[in-house]
């Protein structure tokens, strides 16, 4: 057992996850020290991979959600991660929902959370980039906005200062009986956004589009790739209802949705044919669910509730078990693994109703 696990996880757990994110980003204040403590990005070639001319050290990357204003990206790459992702980065200073807007379900593996998108502002995350002179991991900011015009705007600001990013398309003030002119907007703003960008860019795949307006996912994946993005962020992050939170209800995630964001996955890999990159972003706790969504699919996965349950140490231990699986299954790395599954695809699958 680690020292994270004996000692630092049932500290943290003993107050409101709120009040931990905020200790835990405080801790990481102190790159030197966790220059020290942390693994550093696995360097075993059979973990790394090339995609859109960005070479990362293994495909295990921190999701968005943990350092929304990019505060601690100077120690978060000592600690293992082939990429990161800041944000979400919005233009103005919002205060985001009240307290309390974390919860956990540890019987479950799980984070709640109704953040509200929270933000210290964009010319905040700029400097904190601008400071970071020298990376030892791509950075993939994720961009949002409250407004289609808005996430242009944000996607101009930020482009210089980041490898890559990652766009939300969908717009939270959007009513639920706008979904349907949202989800037009939304394959519009796909065709601008791939005129505007001058990085490698991912687009989330909105909640929507996998829910009530399922049958118009496959017109998003198509837009994506008929106006040359160059991937899909793919999460099945779903609403669940809670007294945890201050609104009642939030997103619920980490190992309960696995499967779901595995079987996405499957579904808009089937779709896209080797013509997006899909970043698996949901549910992926060990090596072997790792290796399960590059099987299904995913070129990139990101982490953050295991992050949160298996400490600093995270995404060493899943590159390490990563490269145990790989090693088992007669697979001599990650960049063959993806090039194999990429040219296996033969065309495009249907899309059916994932459980709920």
């Amino acid at each position: 057992m680690d020292l994270y696990t004996r000692l630092a996880r049932p500290t943290l757990f003993r107050v409101p996850a709120d009040t931990a994110h905020r200790l835990a980003l405080a801790a990481l204040r102190w790159p030197r020290l966790w220059e020290v403590l942390g693994s550093g990005p696995d360097h075993d070639p059979r973990l790394g991979l090339e995609l859109h001319g960005l070479r990362l050290a293994n495909p295990i990357g921190l999701a968005p959600g943990f350092d929304k204003d990019c505060d601690v990206l100077a120690s978060l790459q000592h600690l293992g991660f082939g990429y990161l992702a800041p944000g979400a980065i919005l233009r103005d200073v919002r205060p985001g929902n009240p307290l309390p807007r974390m919860g956990r379900l540890p019987a479950q593996g799980a984070l709640l959370n109704c953040m509200g998108l929270p933000s210290k502002g964009r010319e905040h995350s700029i400097r904190n980039l601008r400071r970071l002179e020298r990376r030892r991991v791509p950075i993939f900011a994720e961009v949002h906005g409250v407004t289609p015009e808005e996430i242009l705007e944000n996607v101009a600001a930020i482009q210089p200062y980041a490898e890559a990013l990652e766009v939300g398309l969908e717009c939270p003030n959007t009513r639920d009986t706008d979904r349907t002119k949202q989800v037009a907007t939304a394959i519009e703003l796909v065709h601008v956004l791939a005129r505007a960008r001058q990085r490698p860019t991912f687009v989330k795949v909105p909640y929507f589009f996998r829910s009530e307006q399922r049958d118009r996912l496959p017109d998003l994946l198509d837009a994506c790739i008929e106006a040359g993005l160059e991937g899909v962020v793919a999460s099945a992050a779903r609403r669940q209802q809670t007294d945890q939170l201050s609104i009642g209800y939030g997103q619920i995630t980490g190992k309960p949705i696995f499967q779901d964001t595995l079987a996405l996955v499957g579904e808009l890999a089937a779709h896209a044919a080797g013509r997006l990159t899909i970043v698996a972003a949901g549910g992926v706790s060990t090596g072997r669910d790792a290796y399960a969504m590059l099987r299904a699919g995913a070129s990139l996965v990101e982490i953050l509730t295991a992050f949160v349950y298996r400490g600093w140490a995270a995404p060493a231990l899943i590159n390490r078990e990563l490269l145990g699986v790989l090693q088992a299954e007669g697979v001599e790395s990650v960049q063959a693994l993806v090039e194999r599954r990429d040219r296996a695809s033969t065309g495009r699958g249907p899309f059916t109703p994932l459980p709920t």
